[in-house]
């Protein structure tokens, strides 16, 4: 029998474009999507909805310390408002948590079963020497960092099963729900992000000698919880002793995540730091966003690719780093850790030893042929485990199996408040 399942995200399609094409291709299934907005044109076979969130009259001027609440709230209702609207008869709802897409839901549609997709819960402890302590984020930021988890606790609550991308990040949520987390990765497309040659039509722009060694830095913001000062202060080191390596950093200069705007007087992150040195810009090639053809010719490309991250969600560039056979240099954090086995996969390094990472890089760079096991290895684990082939299958089976092991039993009778 077909079964109605509903997405729910910010954005269209999201993480969920993959799984989404993959149940529709393998299994009897109808698709409704319910997003703000979308950044692509919807699949053949989704039903796609846009909601708008309801206007709450506190927009121009939000309560600071409940205004992401309220604006999940908002989401909540211009969801509900959105499906009244609709002739559809779901069996499992699916959402991002942290959009507050499912709120209202659990009230309206106790009996359909709900799947939420759970990435990251905030610390408002975290030590720190696990942030940048160098760039603090105020007072009254850090004291509504517990507020900030409400939509994700009332999900944590009230949904039917859920489940995390690494096991860092489903580390990362309350003791007491962690038996309704489940670690289920997205899986990204190994058969297009492989090793292989660049060929002369690529859409990537070089504008570095054909014959140089690069270092690669991919991140979607330039900002200091991805390392971008750091990987510069790295790069530096490494061109006084290396002038034939260039450095290829692609990314937007904003920061998305963060303090470092408030402490700093550049407009952006990136011009803050290139303040800080005199370095060699012939050298360093920023190429701002590039398409996934354009990004996975540069990893190709890439002598060795830098990536370092507070404890965080991890980037998927560096799954596809990886899947490309790149020598990954990390810094050594508990989000790292999942993937990257220091000798094996990739290169650790302490997240703050600015030396050891330089003299690893040029290892790396003066003797590629010793590395190069690692390139191999670093593949054949993202085939083996993160692969579309191996990680779609197993999410569609927790979707379904979600809606035909058992009628789902009303919030109370499974929330832990009732227990």
């Amino acid at each position: 029998m077909t079964k109605q399942l509903v997405f729910m995200h910010h954005n269209y399609p999201s993480q969920f474009g993959p799984i989404i094409q993959f149940l529709l291709k393998e299994y009897d299934v109808k698709i409704a999507y319910f997003s703000q907005f979308a950044s692509k044109k919807p699949l053949p076979g989704v039903e796609h909805h846009f909601y708008k969130p309801v206007v709450t009259g506190h927009e121009e001027t939000p309560y600071f310390f409940s205004r992401y609440f309220e604006q999940e709230c908002a989401s909540m209702h211009g969801v509900y408002n959105e499906l009244l609207k609709t002739k559809l008869s779901p069996d499992l709802f699916i959402s991002h948590v942290a959009f507050g897409n499912m709120g209202l839901l659990h009230v309206e549609a106790p009996e359909i079963p709900k799947i939420g997709f759970f990435e990251l819960f905030y610390d408002p402890f975290q030590k720190s020497f696990e942030s940048r302590p160098e760039y603090p984020a105020p007072k009254p930021n850090r004291l509504r960092v517990p507020l900030r988890n409400a939509t994700q606790l009332i999900e944590l609550e009230y949904c039917t099963k859920g489940y995390s991308p690494t096991p860092f990040q489903r580390s990362t949520y309350p003791t007491a729900y962690q038996d309704k987390l489940s670690v289920l990765f997205d899986g990204i497309d190994t058969n297009f992000y492989c090793p292989g040659e660049v060929t002369a039509d690529s859409e990537l722009k070089r504008t570095w000698p054909a014959n140089a060694p690069i270092v690669t830095f991919v991140s979607r913001g330039l900002e200091a919880m991805r390392g971008f000062d750091i990987f510069m202060e790295v790069a530096n080191r490494v061109s006084l002793k290396r002038p034939d390596v260039h450095f290829v950093i692609a990314g937007n200069p904003k920061t998305h995540y963060g303090s470092e705007m408030i402490n700093i007087q550049e407009e952006t992150f990136k011009e803050h730091v290139l303040k800080k040195r005199n370095y060699d810009l012939n050298r360093f090639h920023f190429l701002d966003w590039v398409s996934e053809p354009a990004l996975r010719d540069l990893f190709r490309l890439s002598a060795c690719h830098f990536y370092w991250t507070v404890p965080f969600t991890l980037s998927w560039s560096l799954f596809q780093a990886m899947a490309c056979g790149v020598i990954a240099l990390v810094s050594d954090s508990a989000p790292t850790r999942d993937i990257v086995f220091n000798g094996v996969t990739g290169l650790s390094t302490p997240p703050n030893d600015i030396d050891k990472m330089a003299e690893t890089m040029l290892e790396v760079l003066s003797q590629p042929s010793e590395f190069a096991p690692l390139r191999d290895a670093a593949r054949a684990s993202m085939v083996k485990h993160y692969s579309f082939e191996v990680c779609l299958p197993k999410l569609a089976d927790f979707y379904l199996e979600t809606v035909s092991s058992s009628k789902a039993k009303a919030p109370a009778e499974t929330s832990r408040s009732q227990t």
